[in-house]
């Protein structure tokens, strides 16, 4: 006798649950899953591209081992090769400069490491800024004061 009721009692808590469920399987009242995306249908887009560029200039100081202004920065949020990165050094009017191609990072263009020798520059303090330009971008860091001793 007890078999039967325990056979009687696991039907009558199956059922219930077996009538809630719609042909496919699902719940009844649960959320239609949604088809996946065609292979037509672009999975993701980038967002626009940003209508300022940051140039920031990471790292300017007067280096002894080399005897030189020594800088380098990176370019935000452009991702791209084929820029150019040119470093500008100016005191009184004068103005000596150094460039190099900028090189594509993951999350960022970056301008490696530049340098204006010591022989070009009069000891003093020297104004200095990170220029970029490419075919799509430009811009200027904010300037940075360096100090070439005697």
């Amino acid at each position: 006798m007890r078999s039967s009721t325990t056979a009687v009692l696991l039907i009558a808590l199956a059922v219930p649950a077996l009538a809630s469920c719609t042909a496919d399987g699902a719940a009844a009242g649960a959320p239609a899953s949604s088809p996946p995306p065609s292979r037509d249908e672009p999975a993701a887009t980038d967002a626009p591209r940003p209508e300022a560029t940051d140039v920031v200039l990471s790292y300017a100081g007067w280096e002894a081992g080399s005897d030189a202004v020594e800088a380098a920065g990176y370019v935000s949020p452009v991702v791209e090769d084929g820029g150019t990165c040119v470093l500008e050094v100016t005191a009184d009017g004068r103005t000596r400069s150094a460039s190099a191609p900028a090189v594509a990072d993951a999350t960022t263009t970056v301008c490696p490491g530049l340098s204006v020798p010591g022989a070009e520059l009069a000891p003093g303090t020297w104004t200095v800024r990170l220029q970029y330009s490419s075919a799509t971008t430009e811009g200027t860091s904010q300037p940075l004061d360096v100090e070439v001793p005697e």
